[in-house]
């Protein structure tokens, strides 16, 4: 018989990298082609039979329940009024939740790889937890997670193992997802601000226990969505199909551009895909909307205006040349 799951997504940070969008709203409601970072999250969970999801809160945490209200998952809100840390959040997640294994992600990720593929691993394993990785691309330095040829860990940046000097190490860049037993949880600090990884995973591989790591494909899609540029990365990403069924988009012509049966193009209106045209949103006479570029519901872009890699926010009104930015409204 297989263990029960739940679902842990650690969401509390402040995003201040993503300001001023987080200014506006939470960044776990901040929108990927139309949809909040965090609903991408929330389903790479429930596509494992999940139902039981804690989601740790901080920065705007007011905003986030009711804009989940549509779900129908077994939603866990923690409300940090002090930030906890990736430690203390896991653990006041896990106190919400019944005591199983969980499948822990950050909320601030897009990825498109297999928890399947991770969480079958995991149980074969017998590990106490999993770290799930991925290679270092070519443009980055190093991998500060180790693990041998057992998969067994060995390092995580400067917490080591037993044999961190082996001669057979694999090194890669942990993506913020993690399975973890209860016997990890209760190795946490019982109060205050911690990192898990130097907490808790430092004690157990002090003592011994299997704690492995798993690759995910090279070709996997993971991003980091921290500041301005990543979030139109993985708007770019989701326009070209990553995570195509949780964007729920409008259907694609066969140049990639999707429109709102409800939106408004007006008289020689140029679009380019990969781009979206949202729900309510209207694009006036002569636009040009190039690839990479959603409009938001609700959003205007003005007649004439030439518009690439953008994300035009719900309310607001594009004009003029833009390129690589998130147009936010005016004013209040």
């Amino acid at each position: 018989m297989r263990d029960e799951l739940a679902g842990a997504i650690l969401a509390a940070g402040l995003g201040t990298r993503l300001r001023p969008v987080t200014d506006l709203c939470p960044k776990p409601l901040v929108p990927v082609v139309g949809r909040p970072l965090l609903e991408y999250g929330i389903e790479a969970l429930t596509a494992l039979g999940i139902d039981a999801i804690g989601i740790n809160l901080f920065h705007l945490a007011e905003r986030i329940p009711a804009a989940l209200g549509h779900r129908s998952e077994h939603l866990q809100y923690v409300f940090e009024t002090t930030l906890a840390g990736t430690g203390g959040g896991l653990r006041g997640i896990a106190a919400r939740l019944p005591r199983v294994t969980l499948v822990c992600i950050n909320g601030d990720a897009l990825f498109d790889f297999d928890l399947h593929a991770a969480l079958a691993h995991h149980r074969a394993s017998g590990a106490v937890a999993t770290l799930v990785l991925r290679r270092p691309r070519p443009d980055e330095p190093f991998g500060r997670v180790a693990i041998d040829s057992t998969d067994q860990i060995q390092r995580i940046a400067e917490v080591n193992g037993r044999e961190p000097d082996r001669d057979d190490l694999r090194f890669g860049i942990y993506t913020g997802v993690q399975i973890v037993s209860p016997a990890l949880v209760d190795a946490l600090p019982a109060a205050g601000e911690c990192d898990v990884l130097r907490t808790a995973y430092r004690d157990r591989l002090s003592a011994g226990d299997r704690i492995t790591g798993f690759f995910v494909p090279d070709d996997a899609l993971w991003l980091d969505v921290g500041n301005e540029a990543r979030l139109l990365d993985a708007q770019r990403a989701v326009l070209n199909g990553a995570r195509a069924a949780a964007a729920r988009l409008p259907a694609a012509d066969a140049l990639g551009v999707r429109v709102d049966p409800s939106a408004v193009l007006e008289a020689g209106v140029r679009l380019e895909g990969p781009c979206a045209v949202l729900a309510g949103a209207v694009v006036e006479a002569g636009a040009r909307l190039g690839p990479g570029t959603v409009v938001d519901r609700g959003a205007t872009v003005a007649a004439g205006a030439e518009l690439e890699d953008c994300l035009i926010w719900s309310g607001a009104r594009a004009t003029g040349r833009v390129r690589g930015r998130v147009v936010l409204p005016d004013g209040p």
